[in-house]
């Protein structure tokens, strides 16, 4: 921490953060790590557990803790990890830098960049190693690939990536079986709804640029406690006044110039700056609330953001049915799944598995024992083990708002985090970070805040990492 004294006769300025997921975490750990005793930091966050849409449940059989749905992070996604390093978690997020496909009809497929290869022609040997694609496929990758690295992200803000895959030689096959893979999962979304401009950060950010970058890291322990015990706990040390329960229902300007947030209590905490984190729903409502609604042309935009769903399913099974501790799944309902990917305790001889699906729109309203019964089918056809294995019991769990759906219309929508009220700030992975609804975005957005209350302050700023560093290959092949 860089601790910079007071002025001498000069009280502290005083933040108040409005949000205790992500994005306000990072805020306040940033601004700690700069501001020392020149600024107060008072975080609130409405629940009595901190860690915002990263949700958990408490199994009935073994009432361990178990997350809503599995999350997992990049090798691209520096920030984020610079953030557990420093919060002394790391270790509890394996590192695979290997994945493996499951389809149907040719079972596994080890997706592994070359070592030996640059960037971004490490690559061009895992299309050779995913069997299911014929090699018409694998030209029409390359040649998409080809062309989405010479293509400025800020031409593509306006495209589907459907409608631009379509465009430049992707047929629905290839789309099914290469691009869905990775673009559903990454972004939350089906292809025809997420703009190109952010399917092009995942596949150039998280796959081309740079050796590492599709590196999956996956939390052995639920993120309720890694992000809402540990980083919290990690932020508190910092100085930062943590205060849960406590829920902000206005804001206004006082006499002396200051901000003033109101709280469900009635209590009334002035502060130099406010930075909101809560969600785009949330944060909406809030401003709509306060004195300077005026101010924010476009609230009903913002509230009513599109959402795409992400559903979870636990199953608890009474034999195992992989070896591998993850898994994506080509073509069919199951996206990934996830071998006992946090430490759970089992019952008995049950065995936990996770099943993730993104963009879940057309399963809402479903009966759930047939969908767990299509699930089972499906992961049979992937992995012959599970045609024996008997569903012990199971839990399903949809988040309806888990991510905004990053389509060219909502993209244009995204706020800045400055805004025109002075001292007031935004943040969250919905704001413009440059990346879709992620870990990372969050991570960076807060960043995004801090700096903007440090520089007001006249303190260092702190520098956003931005990312993993490309080669020379990898600088004159991809145009940014």
């Amino acid at each position: 921490m860089i601790n910079l004294l007071d002025t001498p006769g000069r009280d502290p300025s005083r933040v108040v953060i409005i949000g205790g997921g992500l994005a306000g975490l990072s805020a306040a750990e940033a601004i700690a790590r700069v501001g020392g005793q020149r600024i107060r930091i008072t975080l609130l966050e409405s629940r009595r557990v901190a860690g915002g849409r990263v949700g958990s449940f408490s199994d009935d059989v073994t009432g361990e803790s178990i997350d809503y749905c599995q999350h997992v992070t990049m090798g691209c996604c520096t920030n984020f990890i610079s953030l557990l390093e420093r919060s002394g978690q790391i270790d509890d997020w394996p590192r695979y830098s290997s994945l493996i496909f499951l389809h149907p009809q040719t079972g596994a497929s080890r997706f592994a960049p070359s070592r030996l290869l640059s960037p971004p022609l490490h690559l061009a040997v895992t299309l050779k190693q995913l069997k299911y694609l014929a090699r018409d496929s694998r030209r029409r990758i390359k040649h998409g690939l080809l062309r989405l690295m010479r293509t400025p992200a800020i031409e593509l803000q306006d495209r589907s990536a459907r409608d631009w895959l379509q465009a430049n030689g992707q047929d629905d096959t290839t789309i099914t079986l290469f691009w869905d893979v990775i673009l559903v999962s990454a972004l939350g979304d089906r292809t025809d709804c997420v703009s190109m401009a952010a399917a092009r950060k995942v596949i150039i950010d998280g796959f081309a640029a740079a050796r590492g970058a599709s590196d999956v890291l996956v939390p052995r322990k639920p993120l309720s406690n890694l992000i809402g015990d540990v980083l919290s706990a990690h932020v508190a040390r910092s100085g930062v006044e943590f205060r849960r329960g406590v829920t902000a229902t206005g804001l206004q300007r006082t006499s002396n110039d200051a901000l003033q947030v109101e709280t469900y209590s009635g209590e009334q905490l002035t502060a130099e700056h406010v930075i909101i984190a809560a969600p785009w729903f949330a944060a909406a409502k809030l401003l709509r609330a306060s004195s300077f609604a005026e101010a924010f042309p476009l609230l009903d935009e913002l509230q009513t953001l599109p959402a795409s769903p992400i559903t979870g399913v636990h199953l608890w099974l009474d034999r195992e049915i992989m070896q591998e501790p993850h898994a994506a799944i080509v073509g069919l309902l199951p996206q990934w799944i996830f071998r006992q990917p946090i430490d759970v305790k089992s019952s008995g001889d049950e065995h936990y598995y996770q099943v993730v699906i993104s963009g879940s729109r057309d399963i809402r309203g479903r009966d759930k024992a047939a969908l767990v019964a299509q699930i089972m089918s499906d992961l049979s056809r992937v992995l012959p083990a599970a045609n024996h294995a008997n569903v012990m019991r199971f839990k399903m769990v949809t988040d309806p708002q888990s991510v905004f759906s990053v389509s060219p219309e909502v993209d244009r929508l995204r706020p800045q985090s400055r805004t025109p009220v002075k001292g007031l700030y935004l943040a969250g992975d919905w704001t413009q970070t440059g990346w879709a609804a992620t870990m990372e975005g969050a991570v960076i957005s807060g960043m995004i805040a801090a700096n903007q209350v440090l520089a007001h302050e006249a303190l260092p700023e702190l520098k956003i990492d931005p990312g993993l560093p490309r080669g020379w290959l990898a600088r004159w092949l991809i145009r940014d």
